[in-house]
């Protein structure tokens, strides 16, 4: 009966630190997030970058009034493949919904946000996305 307490108590603690470590972000990033202007959804979307500061993006939204340039776009497409190539099509769907991403077909494979359009590269034998190609 003592042991099983014990290994009660160790789950709940090894649960809580995993918990803890999974939506802690490193203070270099909250840093740069804070100097941009910019959330972890925008810059995920390609929409603001980090790098930048909140002028500076703040010009470049102005600049553009959406059209999408083809460096953006590119920016976009490394974003959501580091987050979704490999994943199955689910996965990657309720990914884009979280983002804020609309789906533009029923096979759910063509995505738009900010006047970017995203198209998901499937291989159809595993249901797996291979890429996402952005324009």
């Amino acid at each position: 009966m003592k042991s099983k307490k014990i290994t009660t108590v160790l789950i709940l603690l090894m649960g809580g630190f995993y918990f803890h470590n999974a939506l802690a972000i490193s203070e270099s990033y909250r840093a740069q997030l804070e100097k941009s202007g910019c959330t972890q959804v925008s810059e995920a979307n390609g929409t603001c970058n980090i790098h930048h500061t909140q002028r500076q993006n703040a010009a470049q939204a102005s600049r553009h009034h959406g059209q999408v340039e083809p460096e953006a776009a590119a920016d976009v497409a490394r974003t959501l493949d580091r987050h979704i190539a490999g994943k199955y099509q689910g996965e990657a769907v309720d990914y884009m919904e979280a983002l804020g991403w609309e789906s533009q077909n029923e096979e759910r494979t063509r995505w738009r946000k900010a006047g970017f359009t995203a198209r998901f590269d499937m291989d159809q034998s595993s249901g797996q996305v291979m890429g996402v190609s952005v324009r």
